[in-house]
């Protein structure tokens, strides 16, 4: 997308809860080609970096960008917070539970679903008169939600129904995916979701009846699981070829040969009167699900077998191999090959990679996530109560590599790549113990990825040192590990003319912190004191 936006393949940019200022991976360059953009809209809850990049951004306080010189037009639209709007939460095991609104938005905030509905209306109207063959897409759109309440929200369950799927024209709904029709009598928005809303009048994600303490356990009336509210997928592998559990005291899911259907404590993924002796009749030619044998459970493959590794799709494997990352500080030393060979790379002045055991870069960085922060820190760094759990950026580093380079815990420090560099202050830590690989001794250290400028918990960017890598068949960066380098003391940053106030403040600042360590000696020593 950076590399779009630079280049003016795109030319203007809609984030919905995104902080690419923060989040993506070598933030310099996404910062440089935001500019490039004739308009950006950020929704968020509080202003975050993305929004704020064309006046607070490092570039600004350098002096290299100047916000009259961007020619972006900018728009922040205030987002409703969760308890400020109903809809659905989908959690990792894949269970839809409906949440109620709590209060009112303030002022002009507005949910997501208002924000999209609105802006389909608008749409719709400014193509209305169009005999243009490529906006009929628009003008046919069926987009007739009900609404409610002073500022005209859409009714979000009507949305869940038209998800779930319903008849056509009439508008039934269909009980669960294997009612779908290919004939244009149905309508679905999202198959896996169909059975959700699986009646006019019952919203599954509503439903909140737990088992008892005899079990089963599967709570199958609590909310609804994709697909079909099957709580565990490929439920027939419980059992064995013969259609036995693999375990009486497990007992999940078998088959009932006197009454020739299967039978599970869960919904059943599987057809449930096809028996564990069924062979396909291939004189037929059968597809789906007629193609596979009473014995394969898994059928979202093919051939309704577990597998090892997919025989296409992929454009690396089939089987596994270690490879080091792009960046290393050493040579693979298990395999002949480096490092993923598919591996996506850029090119580019703007996104320098460093070549293996660069000795300016001797360091093997890795960036996570806090528990105390929330992905770009917008919900967490911006609320004075959970901005104070965790109050600032820091970096991670071993009692090992600290001693060789002096730093003492909370010093500042610099970690600099080819990309770009930060400040921070320092974390020792035994945690991130060091390397031992080929009969070298290689230090890692580490830095949560959370910080910006905004809000009250604060910090440089890492993701600032990062480069664009990307896995060969997702394009998901690879900003979990890479090389830097790390020195004591802080970066000078110069100001320019306009922001001398912001940098006498600072300093100020900076002068009554020291002075306050200077007549309180107990302070200074606890501020030292290594795991303060």
């Amino acid at each position: 997308m950076t590399l779009a936006i630079s280049e003016g393949i795109i030319r203007g940019l809609l984030l919905i809860g995104q902080n690419p200022v923060v989040g993506g991976h070598n933030t310099t360059m996404i910062r440089k080609a935001l500019p490039n953009l004739e308009w950006m809209v950020v929704r968020e809850i509080f202003e975050n970096e993305t929004a704020s990049y064309w006046y607070k951004s490092p570039e600004v306080e350098r002096g290299e960008v100047r916000p009259q010189d961007i020619k972006t037009e900018m728009f922040l639209l205030p987002a409703s917070l969760p308890g400020e709007k109903e809809g659905t939460f989908t959690n990792t095991h894949r269970l839809v539970q409906w949440h109620d609104k709590v209060v009112e938005p303030p002022g002009d905030c507005r949910s997501e679903t208002w924000f999209f509905y609105e802006l389909g209306r608008r749409l719709k109207a400014l193509y209305a008169q169009s005999d243009d063959p490529k906006d009929e897409p628009i003008q046919k759109l069926t987009w007739d939600y009900p609404t409610k309440g002073e500022p005209g929200e859409p009714d979000v369950e009507a949305v869940l129904k038209e998800i779930n799927g319903y008849t056509w024209p009439d508008r039934d709904q269909v009980p669960d995916y294997q009612a779908l029709k290919d004939d244009g009598s149905t309508a679905c928005g999202c198959w896996i979701y169909s059975g959700v809303y699986p009646a006019n009048d019952h919203n599954k994600a509503r439903d909140r009846q737990p088992d008892g303490p005899d079990g089963p356990g599967t709570h199958l009336n609590w909310a609804f699981a994709w697909p079909a509210n099957r709580r565990v997928m490929y439920d027939r592998a419980s059992a064995d070829p013969e259609g036995n559990p693999w375990s009486e005291r497990k007992r999940y899911t078998w088959w009932d040969a006197a009454q020739r259907t299967w039978k599970s404590k869960d919904a059943i993924d599987f057809v449930k009167d096809k028996p564990p002796d069924f062979t396909p009749d291939w004189s037929r030619r059968p597809e789906g699900m007629d193609a596979l044998d009473g014995t394969s459970p898994f059928i979202m493959n093919a051939d309704g077998k577990g597998w090892l590794f997919v025989p296409s799709g992929l454009k690396d494997g089939p089987l596994p191999a270690h490879y080091e990352p792009v960046e290393s500080a050493v040579k693979n030393p298990l395999y002949g090959q480096q490092d993923n060979p598919p591996a996506k790379r850029w090119h580019r002045d703007d996104n320098p990679l460093h070549e293996v055991g660069d000795p300016r870069y001797p360091y093997v960085i890795t960036t996570y996530r806090l528990t105390e922060h929330h992905s770009g820190g917008i919900p967490t760094r911006l609320v004075p109560s959970t901005a104070e759990l965790q109050p600032e950026g820091f970096a991670e580093i071993p009692p090992e590599l600290a001693a060789q380079l002096g730093i003492e815990n909370l010093d500042w420090v610099v970690i600099s790549t080819a990309r770009g560099e930060i400040e921070t202050k320092a974390l020792v830590t035994e945690r991130l113990r060091p390397f031992e690989i080929d009969g070298r001794r290689i230090y890692q250290i580490g830095m949560p990825w959370h910080f910006g400028w905004q809000g009250y918990a604060t910090g440089d960017i890492a993701n600032t040192l990062s480069a664009v890598v990307g896995d060969p068949n997702t394009t998901i960066h690879e900003g979990k590990a890479f090389t830097c380098n790390l020195n004591k003391g802080r970066l000078h940053r110069a100001y320019p003319p306009h922001d001398q106030a912001r940098a006498a403040i600072e300093r100020e600042s900076q002068t009554m912190h020291e002075s306050l360590l200077a007549r309180r000696p107990e302070l200074q020593a606890e501020h030292k004191e290594p795991g303060s």
